[in-house]
């Protein structure tokens, strides 16, 4: 079977005032991670230091989770139990309806098969399927560039 290895960057941004990138709309948010958990068996989260209450919460509610910090970056990681998945469904946004996480893993048997990261602005696929190629080009925003290898 042909399989892709693809990163997907949404290209239209919205204003903010922490000058970092943020999709304008993130209704593809739930559809898109939904469609990719199914599968998996492990999550990795990263944060920047300074978003503790986004740390807090990622603990509170995954308690089983490990964190570690590696530089100015907090790393969360876990088994992707049902909690887990309703975890990163349930709430992703924050008040200004923004990503709250810089980074999301997807992992199955320790490798990282789907990616989302610079607060859901890009995307990567390892050993995506034609199906899987072609469902997140769909469910994505149009204005994305695909880079395939």
């Amino acid at each position: 079977m042909l399989t892709y290895n693809m990163h997907f960057e949404i290209t239209t941004y919205s204003d903010s005032v922490s000058g970092m990138h943020y999709a304008e709309d993130y209704s593809f948010w739930n559809p898109l991670i939904e469609y990719f958990l199914s599968g998996m068996d492990a999550f990795e989260i990263h944060c920047w230091e300074d978003e503790q209450a986004v740390v807090d919460e990622i603990i509170n509610e995954l308690s089983s989770a490990e964190c570690r910090k590696e530089g100015k970056v907090i790393i969360v990681k876990g088994e992707l139990t049902d909690k887990a998945k309703n975890f990163l469904l349930a709430n992703p946004l924050n008040d200004a309806g923004q990503l709250k996480w810089f980074s999301v893993f997807l992992h199955r048997n320790g490798n990282i098969l789907f990616s989302s990261e610079h607060y859901g602005t890009e995307f990567t696929g390892s050993g995506l399927n034609v199906e899987q190629k072609e469902f997140v080009i769909r469910t994505l925003p149009e204005d994305i560039s695909v880079l395939e290898w």
